[in-house]
């Protein structure tokens, strides 16, 4: 029972404070610098020039949590999740300015992700598991990969495998066959994100801290073979988003500071600590910015140095 108290929190965060104070969940960078998009409680998706910073348009995505957004590697779409049994997820196309839906899709959380080609899009569900869908919609499969829940989704950048977080971290091909399930630790945890490097030699992992009482907030690097590389503690808040830069150099994450680490887990720099948490974060395609959002509904423009470059309105 208490880890379910947990969960809800970390997954479904107060959900009445979101109403009456917009908080934004994530924001996503498109491949080509073109747009921006920022998505958050009460649930809209807002799409933002990429050089001016003006807003260009919003979309409705009916009152829910908008957890996370993924652009497509090469066209105009966007993928969309909810947590949510109405909504759900989408892929916005862009040039027809249109919804696409995903079939059979009951529900959704908030792990999502476009394969290497942009030919498959995974999106997790609330009972652990994980639809992959082609790029019209249709599903091409479905597999439980967590007994509790799928909370981030990442696919491997040269093959059709992806890695899932949750109550554990698993590795499975598109049609969901397990090549290898583990725990990160000896205690119950609840990771949040996950993403693969560049080379997808290793991937990283963020998490909410172990379950009994969300203690020790890890940034921790995985070999592929599922050993542990490296492991970073201290953070205050949870770390929901995380993102290596388009070289693969460096890794920001987002929590009550932004931070940045280096390949093998070691500190960099960061900026100064806030209440106003930050969640989510992308960089532009060169590295050299970095777009964050909040927990108070701000937009930060930063530089690779991590001064503020602007705030967008």
């Amino acid at each position: 029972m208490k880890y379910t108290f947990i969960l809800l929190y970390a997954v479904m965060p107060l959900l009445s404070f979101a109403q009456e104070n917009r908080t934004l969940w994530t924001a996503a960078w498109s491949p080509n610098d073109e747009f921006i998009a920022i998505g958050g409680s009460p649930g809209e998706l807002k799409l933002f020039d990429g050089k001016t910073y003006e807003l260009l348009k919003s979309y409705s995505v009916g009152g829910e949590i908008l957890s996370r957004l993924k652009w497509h590697p090469s066209q105009n779409k966007l993928a969309v999740v909810t947590q949510s049994a109405t909504f759900k997820a989408k892929i916005l196309d862009l040039d027809q300015d249109e919804w696409i839906e995903l079939e059979g899709l009951e529900n959704s959380l908030r792990g999502l992700d476009w394969n290497h080609s942009g030919e498959l899009l995974a999106v997790s569900e609330f009972d652990g598991e994980i639809s992959i869908f082609d790029l019209n919609g249709k599903r091409v499969s479905r597999f439980i990969a967590d007994p509790k829940s799928v909370t981030g989704i990442d696919w491997h950048p040269a093959r059709d495998i992806l890695v899932s977080v949750g109550s554990r971290i698993g590795i499975f091909n598109h049609l969901g066959d397990s090549l290898r399930v583990f725990s990160p630790r000896d205690v119950e945890v609840l990771l949040l994100c996950v993403e693969w490097h560049q080379s997808g030699a290793f991937f990283a992992t963020g998490d909410y801290g172990e379950a009994e009482n969300a203690d020790q907030k890890l940034i921790q690097y995985w070999s592929i073979d599922g050993e542990k590389l490296s492991e970073t503690d201290g953070s205050v808040a949870e770390y929901r988003n995380i993102r290596w830069s388009p070289n693969g150099d460096l890794l920001a994450s987002a929590n009550d500071a932004l931070r940045i680490w280096d390949r093998e887990g070691k500190l960099v720099r960061q900026s100064q600590s806030s209440d106003d948490y930050l969640w989510g974060i992308d960089w532009n395609s060169d590295g050299s910015k970095i777009i964050t959002t909040s927990d108070k509904a701000v937009i930060t423009l930063w530089d690779k140095d991590l001064n503020v470059i602007r705030v967008i309105e």
